[in-house]
């Protein structure tokens, strides 16, 4: 099956963008590297391609009450112009996907998931979505781009003309104007830096995507392409789907536990309240490497020579300038501090417990 494009292919091309098949398309892997964009991004600015995100709108007068039932975060949080992140459950707790919903109003939801489970939501929520409730999938006509870093205001300044732009709180947004046509602009991000999460029509991405570029330049704006995303955000110590979560691993266990805080019922409360009151029986931590070995999902976890998990993500990091990674383990057999080897290639290299996250959001503009 050939891999879908998205409608900025030809100016990652122009680009020089490196092209790799991703969850079903082709998209920019790096333009320059991997190093140079990450650090843009943590400096300056960088402008990342996200329009394989999948974007479903749920409306009707039973939309919010649908939606908390299969939730385990309580819908109250939400206003209009406010943004939640959360996960669907399964009837055994596992996460079938992690989101943003974002309230337009009170009987209109928008939700933004993962690009290789958005038909799995589309069915998960029409099969439990039966009363007063639309739901429209509207990925193949949304666009999406995401400016991040502290140098991002002053660059989206230039191009939204919107006063609103400057009051914009963190999981907040509004629909602002661009070339007449209505961009959801969202103070959101998956980088762990200040930034933007901006959603139009496919007709503007280009020309929307271009002139960031041109008003970013003196802002030390990059593109940057996936290899930075994941580095970024395996340094914030973001969860991601597929590695950390998944259908058989539980909230709790995957390290978005503060997303429990539902009172009314939801599928599988009772398995997940008891987790998060009593413990899970697997956790997520965090790990610098003791030496310059890098590393990868999958190599296992052993403590004093018992094998305790396994890597979920792992990589480079550009800040801490060493090998960074998260794991699942058997819950309470170590804490931070403790020394573990990781195996790599049959041979053991030491690395270190520490805190989540390696990088703090500091929510820092320029």
């Amino acid at each position: 099956m050939t891999a879908q494009r998205t409608f900025l292919y030809e100016d990652h091309i122009k680009l020089g963008g490196k092209m790799v098949e991703f969850a079903g398309w082709e998209l920019p892997v790096m333009y320059s590297s991997i190093i140079e964009e990450h650090m843009a991004v943590r400096q300056a600015a960088g402008l990342f391609d996200v329009s394989h995100m999948g974007e479903i709108v749920v409306k009707g007068r039973g939309a919010r009450a649908a939606l908390q039932k299969l939730i385990p975060t309580d819908m109250g949080k939400l206003e209009k112009g406010k943004s939640m992140y959360t996960c669907f459950v399964n009837e055994q707790g596992g996460v079938i996907d992690d989101l943003f919903i974002f309230m337009l109003s009170d009987n209109e939801y928008y939700l933004v998931v993962n690009a290789g489970t958005t038909q799995k939501d589309v069915e998960w929520l029409t099969l439990n979505c039966r009363t007063n409730v639309s739901i429209q999938d509207v990925s193949a006509a949304t666009a999406k781009i995401d400016l991040q870093g502290p140098q991002s205001y002053n660059i989206l300044k230039k191009i939204i003309k919107d006063d609103r732009l400057a009051g914009l709180q963190r999981f907040h947004f509004f629909t602002g104007t661009y070339k007449g046509e209505p961009v959801l602009i969202s103070q959101t991000g998956y980088t762990g830096q200040f930034g933007y999460e901006l959603f139009c029509i496919n007709n503007v991405a280009s020309r929307l995507w271009n002139d960031l570029l041109e008003a970013g330049k003196e802002y030390g704006l990059r593109p940057a392409g996936l290899g930075a995303r994941d580095t970024l955000r395996l340094e914030a110590s973001y969860s991601l789907y597929g590695h950390e979560l998944s259908d058989t691993i539980t909230p709790v266990e995957g390290g978005i536990g503060f997303v429990v805080s539902a009172q009314s019922e939801y599928i599988a409360k009772d398995i997940i309240e008891h987790q998060k009151a009593h413990g899970a029986p697997r956790q997520i931590i965090c790990l610098e490497m003791l030496d310059r070995a890098i590393p990868r999902s999958e190599y296992k976890v052993l403590h004093n020579d018992e094998d305790i998990g396994y890597i979920t993500s792992g990589g480079f990091s550009p800040v801490l300038k060493k090998g960074i990674a998260m794991a699942l383990v058997k819950s309470g057999v170590v804490s931070v501090g403790d020394d573990v080897a990781i195996v790599i290639r049959d041979k053991t290299s030491p690395a270190k417990v520490v805190a989540r996250p390696f990088y703090k959001y500091s929510g820092k503009k320029v």
